[in-house]
């Protein structure tokens, strides 16, 4: 079934009926769960969730960005990777299977679990997991999404975000969690580390709560960044002597060495 969803995926006509195809399969077998092999990596995939759908119809994801970070942390031989909104696993599972020393944070439960399950799944030791969104203080957070099946992207709440001012209030699904300071769990000094931050416009709160790691070590960082953020979160960083040298789609790409 998959195949023939993929192949119909890759014609651009029919590209937008595919996941109503996916959706009907789903109700007809009553199967939201799935195992699939990904370049010798296996995943467990929410098929509910639009992230794990990209992945269950592209086959990939994320593949160009994937592809740079490995490619820079072989040449620069850097041997630990911070991901921090990891979702279900995706770049944290690939990543350690090239015997880097993976840190991985993800606030929400069921991704949390998720991930859990794809590292038992690929018998992978080298992560070590967190069910923490990392922020600039400890505290219990409220994260929020559009709609409670998008658990791809939750967003730490604020109030004065201008991306939920943008969706209907009645279908905003909202959970707590909790918040703490990167540098309280990773301890790392003079090492080679790759960072990846995806966490939806708090960039700037993670950065403050790693300000100890971005000092005392030599780093590259992927982040996603909004436009309306961008030129913040450029000037933290050039602050810290990073500077930016390469974008891919959303993520841009800072280093101090």
């Amino acid at each position: 079934m998959r195949k023939i969803l993929q192949a119909i995926y890759r014609i651009k006509l029919f590209k937008r009926v595919v996941p109503s195809l996916l959706k009907i399969y789903i109700n007809l077998t009553k199967t939201t769960e799935i195992v699939i092999q990904n370049n010798k990596v296996f995943f467990n995939l929410n098929l509910m969730n639009p992230i794990d759908k990209e992945i269950y119809l592209k086959g990939d994801y994320e593949k160009e960005q994937i592809d740079f970070l490995l490619d820079e942390i072989e040449k620069r031989n850097i041997k630990n990777f911070i991901d921090i909104g990891a979702h279900m696993g995706f770049y944290s599972i690939n990543i350690s299977k090239k015997n880097i020393k993976t840190y991985s944070f993800e606030p929400y439960k069921k991704n949390f679990e998720q991930l859990k399950k794809n590292i038992e799944l690929n018998k992978v030791d080298n992560i070590d997991i967190y069910n923490l969104a990392l922020s600039n203080e400890k505290k219990m957070i409220k994260m929020w999404v559009p709609d409670k099946n998008k658990t791809g992207g939750f967003s730490v709440y604020d109030k004065n975000d201008e991306e939920r001012k943008k969706y209907d209030k009645k279908k905003i699904y909202e959970i707590e969690g909790k918040s703490d300071l990167g540098d309280t769990f990773i301890k790392l000094e003079n090492e080679k580390i790759a960072i990846k931050i995806d966490v939806e416009r708090h960039e700037k709160k993670v950065l403050e709560g790693i300000n100890k790691l971005l000092k005392k070590n030599k780093i590259i960082i992927q982040i996603e960044l909004f436009e309306e953020r961008k030129k913040d979160i450029f000037k933290i960083l050039n602050q810290y002597n990073y500077n930016y040298f390469k974008k891919i789609q959303k993520d841009y790409y800072f280093k101090n060495f």
